[in-house]
């Protein structure tokens, strides 16, 4: 093996290869930069809000369901309502009985239902 003696010694200038350059990142006017900081402020401002879309979607269905079940009601209060009616006027005709018995079934089967179904979501509904 052949000794050299050395002249003289330059720094070198160590850079990762896998990752920009600090030059590259201040050129750069597109590139953003957050702190620690700032991140887990985006985090937690991200799921307050989809937390928040989440419960007024949750809202949004629950109060639909709860106006079908309402009309179902509305509807069943009404026939109700005709056999009140009927029986008022004293039309005890054959057909009339028929119609009474036909609407009471009804509306007790849709207030039965009804009633199910607005409490089923707490658990005290039919199962």
């Amino acid at each position: 093996m052949t000794e050299r003696a050395v002249k003289s010694v330059s720094a070198f200038d160590f850079r990762a290869d896998f990752g920009p350059q600090v030059e590259d990142v201040a050129a750069d006017p597109a590139r953003v930069s957050f702190t620690g900081e700032e991140v887990a402020a985006l985090i937690t401002q991200v799921r307050v809000e989809t937390l928040a879309e989440v419960a007024k979607i949750k809202s949004e269905t629950e109060s639909e369901r709860l106006s079908a079940v309402t009309a179902e009601l509305t509807q069943a209060l009404d026939e109700i309502t005709e056999v009140m009616r009927l029986i008022a006027s004293s039309q005890y005709h054959a057909t009339t009985e028929a119609r009474l018995r036909s609407l009471i079934d009804g509306a007790a089967a849709r207030i039965a239902g009804g009633q199910g179904d607005l409490f089923a979501e707490i658990g005290q509904g039919p199962k």
